[in-house]
């Protein structure tokens, strides 16, 4: 019934928050030097890509995370809400990798301190 009046009558539409990492100026430069060395080593062999351990980690934040599954924002126009993060807010961190032949088993990266849980950035 509420979902019906937002929709029909008040046309509202659910939009979700959007989060990205946040950014600071000195980013870009080193982004950019990157990728101009991968696409370099690529023209050189093509191959190489497949001895890389590709690795990522996962953040469970402890405390002030939005989840945006469960959250819409109703209104007429996208908002484009965002959300910025600070980059060490106190989360559990956990990492894994892979190659083309194996599977590294996550670690879990959490000291408990007097402060508080102290995580890491892998």
């Amino acid at each position: 019934m509420f979902r019906k009046i937002l929709r029909n009558i008040l046309q509202c539409y659910p939009f979700k928050i959007t989060h990205i990492q946040e950014l600071v100026p000195a980013d870009l430069p080193k982004r950019e030097a990157f990728t101009l060395q991968f696409l370099a080593r690529m023209e050189v062999d093509n191959a190489w890509t497949w001895e890389i351990l590709w690795t990522d980690e996962a953040h469970f934040h402890l405390q002030g995370f939005v989840n945006t599954q469960n959250c819409r924002i109703w209104t007429r126009e996208n908002p484009f809400q965002i959300q910025p993060l600070p980059l060490h807010s106190q989360k559990v961190t956990v990492w894994c990798g892979f190659t083309t032949a194996l599977i590294v088993d996550p670690f879990f990266f959490e000291e408990i301190c007097p402060s508080g849980p102290v995580t890491y950035t892998v």
